[in-house]
């Protein structure tokens, strides 16, 4: 579960502040996972309340026989689709339809022999209320209730940490380009160096000579940092944190960066801006107002 367009754009401001986001990233996945457990457990009461009469088997008739959208279904197996995808080479509704009773039939295998195997004294139960009923789940049913939860809280731990970077680096770049009013017909997103390789972004200067940004939101000190910048010839380098190693490989070898968690990080731009001549004007506002304003217009130019 990617995060959602106001989560995107908190993030992308404490980013500019200098702040550290992954605390706000961490607590929109839980509060997704504690929305999904308390939507989940409600499912549960009504499936068991109108499972007991037709099956012994309530929870898979519920959950797995077309009530929810495949890639959805396959969360209650304790699966999703990334997973599919690595083992099958394809998660098409056709493969994930193949999928499921074959999982679930393997999972309430695996947890019958766990239960008399491993765990034969031992008796737990859940006991769920909603509304005016009650219902107990065994400790198989539980098990399953577990692992259901494990696998969700993955899900939405994957998706919103994978291509986090990714999702904000133009949106990071136009808010800079606005916020030190350069031209837009001196910036673009997506550009190729002479040897066609693929940059995040790039800027002209006064002469048109043009300049390539590669944007990296990583952890300090990352090795790739700041061999990536130099096998693509970007002139300008942004990230979150830079190590002293990377800001001295770059700066050595005539590449220009900016390390936005540093104390007013974001300010170095205009000094690369001004060294490079492109057309500029120094910021000297309030930078949450300026950001309350330029962030939700960046995300409006980009849906």
């Amino acid at each position: 579960m990617a995060l959602s367009g106001d989560a995107l754009q908190n993030v992308l401001r404490m980013i500019l502040k200098g702040e550290h986001y992954r605390m706000a990233v961490t607590n929109e996945i839980s509060n997704d996972f504690l929305r999904f457990t308390v939507n989940f457990f409600k499912d549960l009461a009504k499936a068991k309340i109108e499972g007991i009469a037709v099956t012994a088997d309530w929870y898979g008739r519920y959950f797995l026989e077309g009530r929810f959208p495949p890639k959805e279904s396959l969360v209650y197996t304790g699966l999703n689709d990334k997973t599919v995808l690595n083992t099958y080479g394809s998660s098409s509704r056709k493969v994930i339809l193949e999928v499921i009773p074959e999982y679930y039939d393997d999972l309430m295998k695996r947890v019958a022999d766990l239960i008399s195997s491993d765990f034969p004294e031992i008796r737990l139960s859940m006991t769920i209320r909603y509304n005016d009923c009650s219902v107990e789940l065994s400790f198989r049913e539980t098990l399953i209730v577990v692992n259901t939860l494990a696998a969700k809280h993955a899900e939405i731990r994957g998706g919103a940490w994978s291509g986090l970077g990714k999702r904000l680096e133009l949106p990071l770049m136009l808010t800079l380009a606005k916020l030190y009013q350069v031209p837009p017909d001196h910036y673009a997103g997506k550009g190729l160096t002479g040897e066609s390789r693929e940059v995040d972004f790039h800027f002209l200067s006064n002469s048109g000579d043009q300049f390539f940004c590669e944007v990296k939101l990583m952890g300090k000190g990352n090795p790739e940092s700041a061999d990536s910048t130099i096998a693509r010839r970007s002139n300008i380098f942004i990230a979150q944190t830079l190590s002293d190693k990377n800001k001295s490989q770059l700066t050595n070898r005539g590449h220009h960066w900016v390390e936005l968690g540093a104390d007013d990080g974001y300010k170095r731009i205009f000094t690369v801006f001004t060294y490079l001549d492109i057309p500029c004007v120094e910021f000297t506002g309030d930078l949450d107002a300026a950001l309350d304003e330029i962030i939700p217009q960046v995300f409006q130019e980009i849906a």
